[in-house]
């Protein structure tokens, strides 16, 4: 069972804390460029990343330096099994739900990709890929595999290891509700289960970072 790196009470301070300063960032941007333009986009995404900085500098505080050779082994692992995977599941379910009405054929997935591949090349592409890679890719492992895969089994007893994995990817991807077809829900289920599982084989979170930041740019090359 990957361990906390901290009391729980923290853990649970900076799981929150990140959410909040994600949704006021998020908000901030909001106000700014034109509703539903790559600019606007470009503010939301950078704003949600920078508000929650400080949640990223106090875990680290806590966290050992990786083991090199050990995170790039896991990395390889992660990335060639559970991308393909997720990328598949996702095809054939959207595939499916095409055809019977749930979901548009022409769909790309999340959102973002949707609004890059129609956008001209400018700053604001710039700031978004950075924001929806590193970014989200920092973030997003330390406050779902960094604080609540470990924290599951502290609050629940007798939690196993795979239930908290499914508890915490069923928790990511539902954060993306809204912004994905349920197809490509389903799909950040099965890579959030492998990046999980990263995070338990490697003993950090460098690992999932990376592969998390090595599937969404992956998603954007398709796209762009």
């Amino acid at each position: 069972m990957p361990l906390l790196p901290m009391p729980l009470w923290l853990a649970v301070l900076l799981f929150f804390g990140s959410l909040i300063l994600g949704s006021v960032g998020a908000l901030f941007g909001m106000s700014h460029g034109e509703a539903n333009s790559l600019d606007q986009l470009s503010w939301v995404s950078a704003g949600a990343v920078c508000a929650q900085i400080p949640i990223v500098f106090v875990y680290m505080m806590f966290v050992k330096p990786p083991e090199i050779k050990r995170s790039i082994r896991v990395v390889a692992i992660t990335f060639f099994i559970f991308a393909p995977l997720a990328l598949a599941t996702s095809g054939v379910l959207h595939a499916a739900f095409s055809s019977i009405g749930w979901e548009n054929e022409s769909d790309l997935g999340h959102e973002t990709l949707q609004l890059l591949q129609i956008s001209e090349f400018s700053s604001a592409m710039v700031v978004v890929v950075i924001a929806v890679t590193v970014g989200a890719g920092i973030v997003e492992e330390i406050v779902f595999r960094g604080l609540l895969l470990p924290s599951i089994p502290l609050f629940f007893r007798g939690v196993s290891v795979f239930g908290a994995m499914l508890v915490t990817s069923l928790i990511f991807a539902l954060m993306h509700l809204g912004s994905v077809p349920l197809s490509a829900l389903i799909g950040l289920v099965v890579l959030s289960i492998g990046l999980c599982w990263a995070r338990a084989k490697s003993g950090g979170v460098f690992a999932p970072i990376f592969v998390h930041i090595l599937f969404n740019t992956l998603n954007i090359a398709f796209v762009l």
